[in-house]
């Protein structure tokens, strides 16, 4: 039983703890069984729809999420969160059509500019990608580290180094942070290997990727800064690394590990030297 007894009200604040905590799954319980006791607590769909999206679980998501906003059209942050469902499924000039309503609706609204970003980059538009990215740059919180990893991703797609390097390696210091705070999840390593990967680090990206799997656990869905992630792409970015290393044994050794966890892994085959289908 919720510390302030067994209504909705406190389920919803139990699951809001919950989430805080990153206790997602945990959270979702919470919301679902207060939308069980009050169905009218649109908040609680909405929370539950932001955990679907953070568990991976995008249709799902599309689906609680689109049913919030029928019931509560002028609710901003629910549009951006349907928008970013939308962006994780493949939708991506779906996602951009809704980004763009909620910022109609609430001008320069961070998570809406970055989603646009977000899509831009989906659309190798790169300019457009890092401009958007850019208008955010200098927030606070997670905005202002999406903005560093978007922009730097963008800058290192057009092949504009330097810029790139700056980037990255802004956002990697704010990443320190986020590992001295939970040194035991993965987050932070995957990320920092991602970034290093791209600045051309493989040694310490490497490591960073390795520490990420030891703290990861199978059949989980992980989500950090709109970046997702499973056990797939960590060992995926090992791969990768041992190839740029010139380790080609090695990184085989990883494809098969990918293909023992999945058949046919376009990412396993191309790492064995298999065909690249799925």
């Amino acid at each position: 039983m919720p510390f302030g007894g067994e209504n909705a009200e406190s389920y919803y604040d139990e699951g809001l703890t919950a989430a805080m905590k990153g206790e997602t799954e945990t959270a979702m319980e919470h919301f679902s069984k207060a939308l069980q006791m009050d169905p009218s607590l649109n908040a609680a769909a909405y929370q539950i729809g932001r955990c679907q999206l953070r568990l991976g679980q995008a249709q799902h998501a599309v689906q609680t999420l689109a049913g919030v906003l029928t019931k509560m059209p002028r609710m901003t942050a629910a549009r951006s969160e349907l928008a970013y469902a939308h962006l994780l499924v493949g939708h991506t000039e779906q996602a951009r059509k809704l980004f763009g309503e909620a910022l109609d609706e609430k001008p320069d609204q961070p998570a809406a500019i970055l989603g646009l970003g977000y899509c831009a980059f989906q659309q190798a538009q790169w300019d457009t990608a890092m401009a958007l990215a850019d208008r955010v740059m200098g927030g606070s919180g997670a905005e202002h580290f999406e903005s560093l990893f978007l922009s730097g991703r963008a800058a290192h797609m057009r092949k504009a180094r330097e810029l790139a390097m700056a980037r990255l390696q802004a956002a990697d210091e704010l990443l320190n942070q986020m590992i001295e705070t939970s040194p035991n999840q993965p987050e932070g390593f995957y990320l920092r290997g991602q970034i290093h990967f791209l600045t051309g680090e493989y040694v310490k990206s490497l490591d960073s990727f390795r520490s990420a799997e030891t703290r990861t656990l199978p059949n989980r869905h992980y989500c950090a800064y709109h970046e997702h992630f499973e056990l797939l792409d960590v060992l995926a970015g090992q791969g990768w690394c041992m190839r740029q290393m010139g380790n080609e044994a090695a990184s085989k050794e990883i494809g098969r590990r990918i293909l023992e966890i999945k058949p046919n892994s376009r990412r396993g085959l191309r790492l064995t030297g298999g065909a690249a289908a799925e």
